[in-house]
């Protein structure tokens, strides 16, 4: 018995019947769902050169908190992609579908100071954020619940990480301190009224 290549023009095997709990994406969705998937690839890449070229006396710092990001923005790849294929579309997740599709900003390619570094990656979480709210409005406006609930998730982790790189930002501590002065100001003074 020998065994004849695989061709490409053979027959493929008929798709699934489709059952009632089988679910399609509206188009808006799955556009909605394609745009995040080319986004957070962008967004990682870029994240990824932040982490190589970050130089200054935070290095360390910033190098592991930008690799923690890379993880989180793969996770976000996977599980856009995963939604799109639960309403039976086909993931755009190569890098050329990233590059034609994303709207980030390229990042420079150069050494870059940590301040730098931290306000570039810090604009394009905010800017991704910024579209995944839309998403979330787009999901509720065709009432698909499930996957309003996975850009919402997506969106607290990508705020999370916007905080996490302001803090690193000079003026984050003239904040805090300006904050506790204010109160230490208002202790001190309920303290003389009393």
């Amino acid at each position: 018995m020998t065994s004849q290549p695989c061709s490409m023009q053979q027959q493929r095997p008929q798709r699934a019947q489709q059952t009632r709990r089988s679910q399609q994406a509206r188009p808006e969705v799955a556009e909605a769902l394609n745009h995040h998937l080319a986004l957070a690839a962008d967004l990682r890449g870029q994240v990824k050169q932040a982490h190589w070229s970050v130089v200054g006396p935070n290095f360390i710092a910033l190098h592991h908190l930008f690799d923690d990001q890379v993880a989180i923005l793969t996770a976000h790849i996977d599980l856009l992609a995963e939604r799109l294929r639960a309403l039976q579309q086909v993931p755009r997740g190569t890098l050329q579908e990233a590059v034609a599709a994303s709207d980030l900003p390229t990042l420079e390619i150069r050494e870059l100071f940590e301040e730098d570094a931290t306000t570039a990656i810090l604009e394009r979480f905010e800017h991704y954020s910024d579209g995944l709210s839309e998403a979330i409005r787009q999901c509720e406006q065709v009432e698909d619940m499930s996957t309003q609930d996975l850009f919402i998730e997506l969106q607290r982790q990508a705020d999370l990480q916007s905080y996490f790189l302001r803090s690193h930002l000079p003026g984050a501590d003239v904040a805090l301190t300006s904050m506790r002065s204010r109160d230490g100001a208002s202790e001190d003074a309920r303290r003389v009224e009393e």
